[in-house]
């Protein structure tokens, strides 16, 4: 009977032979080498293998899901229903807007700025920048319509020509920063410039109206936001149906071939 203990007797090269076949089994480890893109132990010495199996890879290896379709997703569902109040072609025009006030918080507001913040983490500060944005300003919209805020209370005391016109200076602004992001999309999918194109011209109707009083021209801003939606939530399906889940990519018009150009080092790389 055999009453070495377990590691009893073991050599040293014994141990490095265990250890090395741990080290392998790492997920930490690709091809049983040494740990790729993945700083040295931390704590001195040479690890045990058991050590070697609880380390968790560091904390900017990690990285979140793709954020983008959530973002999307929740923008068009909002604007689909938002614009189609706006247009009259549910409930009339100008009516039903309060029913928004839930959606507007959690959905277009808290749950869009999240993804935004997700996309900063994941590296992409086009899509964090757009999506915090507008959920900070679906949020707004919807907490403005809560009783008791105040700001439906401060407004009923204003004029409707001064509501109205403060109005006007909101989507002015608004009108530019979307601007900025047509710009910089110029070079994206065909699906990416029509969603910004419309939304372009949603809140460029939108100012039109609220500065000269027309509801001729609210609604045609109504219209545009309603496509605007519809595209946001084909941008959201093309990212989430792929031939991984679905039979085919959505085609989204890639139009643009980026021209490979070479580092310091001369190695290519896409502009």
């Amino acid at each position: 009977m055999d009453n070495t203990q377990p590691g009893a007797g073991a050599t040293s090269s014994d141990h490095g032979s265990f250890t090395e076949q741990k080290s392998q089994m790492s997920p930490l480890n690709h091809g049983g080498g040494p740990p790729v893109n993945y700083p040295a132990y931390p704590y001195g010495g040479e690890p045990a293998p058991q050590e070697i199996r609880i380390i968790a890879p560091p904390v900017q290896f990690r990285r979140f899901g793709n954020a983008a379709a959530l973002g999307l997703i929740t923008f068009g569902i909002c604007t689909v229903q938002q614009s189609m109040m706006d247009a009259g072609m549910s409930v009339g025009y100008g009516h039903g807007t309060r029913s928004m006030t839930a959606q507007s918080i959690s959905v277009a507001g808290i749950a869009q700025f999240a993804a935004g913040l997700w996309q900063i983490a994941n590296g992409d500060t086009f899509e964090g920048a757009a999506f915090t944005s507008f959920g900070a300003s679906w949020f707004a919209k919807g907490l403005a319509q809560v009783p008791g805020v105040g700001v439906e209370a401060y407004q009923n005391n204003e004029s409707p020509d001064l509501v109205r016109k403060q109005r006007g200076v909101i989507a002015l602004t608004w009108g530019i920063w979307v601007l900025i992001l047509l710009l910089g999309n110029v070079k994206s999918h065909v699906a990416n410039i029509v969603l910004f194109t419309t939304l372009n011209l949603e809140i460029d109707f939108e100012c039109a109206g609220a500065w000269t009083g027309d509801e001729r021209m609210t609604k045609t801003g109504a219209w545009f936001g309603f496509f605007c939606g519809l595209s946001a939530m084909y941008n959201a399906a093309a990212i989430l149906l792929n031939e991984e889940n679905f039979w085919f990519n959505l085609p989204v018009g890639n139009w643009y071939t980026p021209k490979p150009l070479r580092d310091e080092e001369g190695d290519l790389y896409e502009e």
